[in-house]
């Protein structure tokens, strides 16, 4: 009786001491050097600092600099406007230089402000602003004519004109229909919500391009937009993409004279804006001759 009571005894206590072991196994925390916590709230903190001291730096501003210049130059060069000088502060360009005419100034201006530079987010445009400083080339004060032909007089100038341009009726609505038909076989796109225009768009800009410099007329670029979001929203959206159409137009050639950009917003739907068909045809660009009565107003 003794000798069970004992054994009893014996695995008590082993029971007693495996739980001891147990949980001073659990307990017991290893030494050495180290932290216990790491404060990883101060992280973002030391990265704004070294953010904030490479900004210091002229590096930095160089490279803000060096980047802008080199890609307004890139653009210039691309299109042959060779004449344009550029300098860089920060991101702000100023053009320089003798431009042959008022519309390779105009076009130099358009191309800087379009061009766009790689990087780790996407393509975005370096430049934020434009000054331009251009001169135009003196025009030739003397035209020298055939000595075969005779010497212009006003009777010859208005009955060659007569011959030379059709009725302006007819001319404006020529070009009008032109318009239409090109607009109704594709479409100007651009990003949702946005006034870039698709790269897709590039062969419908070429034909329109080619149209509004064979008219030899003002042509109005109308933007507009569906009821989706505020009205000043819209309006705002609107002619910010028919800027960017003549932007499109001026740099494939055509006169800045012959251009106006417009945007109405929501205001002149063409269809309900209560289904997804209709809203898409709210979307669009027009382009109408401006008449004589539409410039005085």
């Amino acid at each position: 009786m003794q000798s069970k009571g004992k054994a009893v005894s014996e695995r008590v206590q082993e029971s007693t001491s495996a739980r001891v072991q147990s949980t001073r196994r659990y307990v017991r925390q290893r030494g050495g050097p180290g932290l216990a916590f790491i404060p990883y709230g101060l992280i973002p903190a030391i990265a704004l600092l070294l953010l904030t001291l490479f900004a210091l730096f002229p590096f930095a501003s160089y490279w803000i600099e060096e980047n802008a210049e080199q890609t307004a130059l890139a653009s210039l060069r691309a299109e042959g406007e060779d004449w344009a000088r550029v300098t860089a502060s920060g991101q702000w360009i100023t053009l320089t230089g003798e431009a042959p005419n008022a519309d390779r100034a105009a076009k130099a201006v358009t191309l800087i402000r379009l061009s766009e530079a790689p990087t780790f987010l996407g393509r975005a445009r370096p430049v934020t602003r434009i000054i331009d400083r251009t001169t135009l080339a003196a025009p030739s004060s003397t035209v020298e004519l055939p000595a075969s032909d005779p010497a212009p007089t006003e009777n010859n100038d208005a009955a060659t004109a007569a011959i030379v341009t059709p009725p302006a009726q007819t001319r404006i609505e020529a070009c009008d229909r032109a318009f239409r038909e090109l607009l109704l076989e594709s479409k100007i796109e651009f990003a949702s919500g946005s006034a870039r225009i698709s790269p897709s768009s590039a062969g419908l800009l070429n034909d329109l391009a080619r149209a509004v410099t064979g008219c030899e007329l003002r042509v109005t670029i109308e933007g507009h937009t569906d009821s989706t979001g505020s009205a000043g929203l819209n309006e705002r959206l609107s002619l910010a993409r028919a800027q960017a159409v003549r932007d499109a137009l001026v740099i494939r050639g055509v006169s800045t004279e012959l251009l106006i950009a417009r945007g109405f917003g929501e205001a002149q739907p063409i269809a309900s804006n209560d289904t997804p068909e209709g809203r898409e045809l709210n979307r669009r660009i027009e382009f109408n001759v401006l008449t004589n009565a539409d410039a005085r107003e």
